[in-house]
């Protein structure tokens, strides 16, 4: 039998020239050598440093003219590495640690491993080295040829990463760390001894990665899922790490490193050839052209997020989404329409790694050399068993098509696929992906149209074990948006705000992820009412809403996102044979998405007034069930920690009350209401308390016994009680609620002139940030409010720090007796992501018919005392808050207050509203707080 072939290290020399000449930085280095002197190292480390400086600043040059691409990029600044790194290493053993004729133990060889290895680089990619030393014990000649080299290196100002071992060692540790593994298959020999380069290749891959791939593929992949876990588990987060995060340049070298492992003829050493991928079988020449597009891309805009940060950043931050967009090409046009232009190349580009990763699995799998794990094969063979649809079979578990060449003859089959991998909770194969993408074209107008069609996609709405992940791997095979335009506009689309934390499109399948938990009771716990109603939706009723939650914001980025949105939602709905009540009940829903959040938490629901008024707006006790359930799945859907249990309490009102509007309960009205409230309290008191703490429940006015439960109404009793008993006017509590994540703050005292503003000041004072706020104010003078507040972080107020609620009671205290004395307000820290984001200050005053408030909304940039200095206007204007709607949107603040004249507190008296004397003037000095020249000096 043959024996095998000695397989050696490659040779990988950088394809791209550096630009730097080696013959005169090595002669400039001889001769500071021979003329010595005490500067000698300074001055070769001046040398050094030029060189290195004059090849970044040309290599810079050429590539902000666009004369060089990403990855020429890389390549050139690894190559002007080399230059700087081969003369220091030539010159080491020339003239600081010379040996004319090295013994076996002096043996050295000099490797870049690491992305340095790979030959790519980022301007603040770090430096990995690998001493290679011929024994474990090393030598006085080694030990000084490193330690020279390395200090040499860290005075430059490289970030070099760095190992010295002997092959036995590199060897056993490869087999025990899949990092150094991993780094051994990225070696690239600079200097030294080349044999002994060769040596630690030819062990690797005899004792390490021999008959080992399986192994191999099937953990780096695991260690690709669990980084993807780390970074969001999704490809549209709208802050991707480029290099890390799910479609980033970390799941292309994961290609190359399974490639690189499996590769026996050393065809694979160089990651940026992808012809050497298509003679290794993983692609065919239009997926290699692909992944040459999207790492040439990807390497692009990493290397222009380095020079921009001047440090090794990888998240793509708001604010450095602006300054790329621009430097990406899209230099024309508003920086939010640039950014979302840029940003949307960018997850196309990241869903193209996705579909090359599906790619090469399939070749791999059919290869063998990755497969279920062994005994599985048996329950899971190559057949069509309990298949009825003949054009699909199972291959490994997996479905796939029959003969892709059907797909020609009969469309359908490509929607028939996923509606049975949806039905039976399939896997689809990768195989089928490429046969759907070899033949996207034939997703055409007569695909669209035909009613057949239509029937299997409402198949795999209503019948999808799984219909977010159905309809996210159809989205991922481009099918989705190519057989709903509609879709297909918001596809890869980002939203340049700090509020929403997913792409359009990825937001848009998590609100059918949610509405399926919630119609199985997954969430029944947190939200028993809606999840309720949703069990009890009928089959039409179930569509309608996966339709709208498809279609509710496809009209973002063409004008009035609600307007446009139901349009295109209705046209959607024709196209697919809809009939007239779920096509209207779909554009309806679409058109007033948002309506049902805003209420809520930008108006005061224990007012008659928006009650009725919504309830007109909604109409039907059908639709109101509809428009909460999409809007609980809306808002769980926007990203982590936006959904609150204070916005369910909120939901909750709004949609109880007007449901019993729309059902004509009297007993439910609101006077009814506050009577009942207020008797059932007395009878849950004794005899004393009710007595002790008569006059001040007396003073409370309606909208109190409308805006709390029962459990709230006896704890504030309590605290009446206690104030009484200590014969005080003023006093504080606080309240911590971690369920909901806020903290209560109680205040009650007796009215005057800037309460309000003192109040605010104080809250903010400590840090604390108001979420919503609820102001009571009797006939007599009587105060009692009620505070949200929460941390920056969103979550409760003091939560794990008693000392910062002692503060904030004492505080109060002082405040609600007018000493705001020395409370000074912390500056915000300066956020450049938030500053990136732009936000258009608004003041309104919102038409009410009754005429006995003013309703004033404004929206500005959120900072902390922004609603201290909001009330000091009104104090000084002389105006009267009943409530404030408090609501921050990312870098936004949406504030709604209800204001009235002094002396007409809880609008009482009719036509009490502000008149336009002092609109104009209170109008004018908000819109002036908001500016962004007093917004920054804030």
């Amino acid at each position: 039998m043959a024996r095998a072939p000695k397989l050696s290290l490659p040779d990988r020399p950088i394809a791209i020239d550096s630009g730097l000449n080696r013959d005169d930085l090595r002669a400039a280095l001889d001769k500071i050598a021979e003329e010595g002197g005490k500067q000698k190292r300074e001055r070769v480390l001046e040398v050094l440093r030029q060189t290195l400086s004059t090849g970044m600043a040309r290599a810079e040059e050429l590539f902000s003219k666009g004369r060089l691409g990403g990855l020429e990029m890389a390549s050139l600044i690894a190559a002007i590495h080399d230059t700087v790194i081969l003369g220091l290493f030539e010159y080491t053993l020339t003239h600081e640690v010379p040996a004319a004729n090295p013994t076996p133990s002096e043996k050295l060889a000099l490797c870049a491993v690491g992305g340095y290895g790979r030959a790519e680089m980022a301007p603040e990619s770090d430096v990995d080295l690998l001493f290679l030393t011929a024994e474990s014990k090393g030598s006085a000649y080694t030990e000084q040829v490193t330690e020279f080299m390395l200090y040499m290196l860290w005075d430059l100002g490289l970030k070099v990463g760095h190992a010295s071992r002997t092959v036995d060692q590199c060897i056993s540790l490869a087999k025990e760390d899949q990092t150094i593994l991993t780094a051994l298959l990225d070696l690239r020999f600079l200097r030294g001894d080349k044999a002994l380069a060769d040596t630690l290749y030819t062990k690797f891959r005899k004792d390490v990665t021999r008959g080992k791939g399986r192994n191999y593929i099937a953990e780096k992949l695991n260690e690709r899922d669990m980084r993807h876990e780390r970074e969001g588990n999704s490809r549209y987060v709208i802050e991707p790490n480029i290099k890390e995060g799910k479609g980033g340049l970390r799941d292309l070298h994961v290609l190359y490193w399974i490639a690189r492992f499996l590769d026996k003829e050393n065809r694979i050493t160089d990651p940026q050839l992808a012809d050497s991928y298509v003679e290794l079988g993983l692609f065919d020449a239009q997926a290699a052209t692909r992944f040459k597009h999207a790492a040439d891309f990807l390497w692009r805009a990493r290397i222009w997020l380095h020079l921009v940060s001047g440090r090794p950043t990888e998240t793509l931050s708001f604010d450095k989404q602006t300054e790329l967009a621009r430097k990406m090409g899209y230099a024309s046009g508003p920086i939010e329409i640039a950014v979302e232009k840029f940003m949307r190349e960018y997850f196309t580009n990241a869903k193209e790694v996705g579909a090359l990763t599906r790619i090469a699995c399939a070749k791999l799998e059919e290869e063998k050399a990755l497969r279920l794990p062994s005994g599985l094969e048996a329950l899971l063979p190559r057949s069509r068993r309990n298949l009825k649809n003949k054009n699909l079979r199972i291959d490994y578990g997996r479905l796939n098509f029959a003969d892709p060449l059907q797909i020609r003859h009969n469309p359908s089959i490509i929607l028939q696929l996923f509606e049975t991998a949806g039905r039976r909770n399939l896997d689809i194969h990768p195989d089928a992906f490429s046969a759907i993408d070899f033949r996207r074209n034939i997703i055409d107008t007569e695909f669209r149209r035909n009613p057949e069609n239509a029937k299997i996609f409402k198949n795999i709405l209503l019948k999808a074990k799984a219909p977010y992940a159905t309809l996210k791997i159809m989205n991922e095979a481009g099918v989705l948006g190519r057989y709903l335009l509609e879709f297909g506009g918001i596809v890869a689309r980002t939203q340049f705000n700090m509020h929403h934390a997913y792409t359009v499109d990825e937001h848009t399948l998590r609100l059918v992820d949610n509405f399926d938990n919630l119609e199985d009771d997954r969430l029944k716990e947190d939200l028993p009412i809606v999840s309720e109603i949703a069990a009890q939706f009928t089959k039409e009723q179930r569509l309608i809403i996966y339709l709208t939650c498809l279609l509710h914001d496809t009209g973002k980025g063409q004008g009035d996102q609600c307007i446009e949105g139901a349009q295109l939602g209705r046209r959607a709905c024709r196209r697919l044979g809809m009939n007239k009540n779920v096509t209207d009940t779909v554009a309806w829903l679409i058109r007033r998405h948002l309506d049902m959040s805003e209420t809520a938490q930008r108006r005061d629901i224990s007012d008659p007034e928006t009650i009725a008024d919504f309830a007109k707006l909604v109409g039907s006790l059908e639709r109101l069930n509809l428009l909460f359930a999409l809007t609980v799945v809306d808002i769980r859907s926007v990203g982590p920690g936006i959904w609150n249990d204070w916005k369910g309490v909120l939901l909750r009102g709004l949609y109880t009350s007007t449901a019993a509007y729309l059902e004509g309960h009297e007993d439910l009205a609101p006077a009814a209401k506050a009577n009942a409230a207020r008797e059932q309290l007395s009878e849950k008191l004794s005899p004393e308390m009710n007595a002790r703490i008569f006059d001040r429940l007396e003073e409370l006015t309606q909208t109190y016994w409308l805006n709390f439960d029962m459990a709230d109404m006896i704890r504030h009793a309590r605290f009446f009680d206690q104030v009484s008993q200590d014969k005080v006017d003023t006093a504080v509590q606080t309240r911590l609620t971690r369920n909901r994540d806020i903290t209560e703050l109680w205040v009650l005292t007796r009215n005057r002139s800037g309460l309000f503003a003192d109040l605010t000041k104080a809250i903010s004072s400590c840090g604390a940030t108001i979420a919503g706020a609820r102001l009571h104010t009797g006939e007599k003078g009587q105060v009692f409010n009620v505070f949200y507040l929460q941390n920056t972080e969103k979550l409760a107020f003091g939560r794990q720090s008693q000392h910062a609620l002692e503060t904030l009671r004492k505080r109060a205290q002082r405040a609600a007796l007018g000493d705001v004395k020395d409370m000074v307000i912390p500056k915000p820290i300066a956020s450049r992501r938030a500053g990136a984001i732009p936000v258009k200050p608004r003041v309104k005053f919102v038409k009410n018919d009754s005429g006995d408030v003013t309703i004033l909304e404004i929206e500005g940039r959120d900072r902390p005392g922004l609603l201290s200095d909001i009330a000091s206007i009104f104090r000084d204007n002389d105006v009267e808050v009943l409530s404030a709607h408090i609501e921050v949107v990312g870098a936004r603040a949406i504030d709604a207050f209800y204001l009235c004249l002094p002396g007409t507190v809880d609008g009482r008296l009719k036509n009490c509203a502000l008149p336009k004397t002092i609109r104009k003037p209170l109008k004018e000095q908000i819109t002036d707080l908001l500016s962004p020249q007093i917004s920054q000096a804030a």
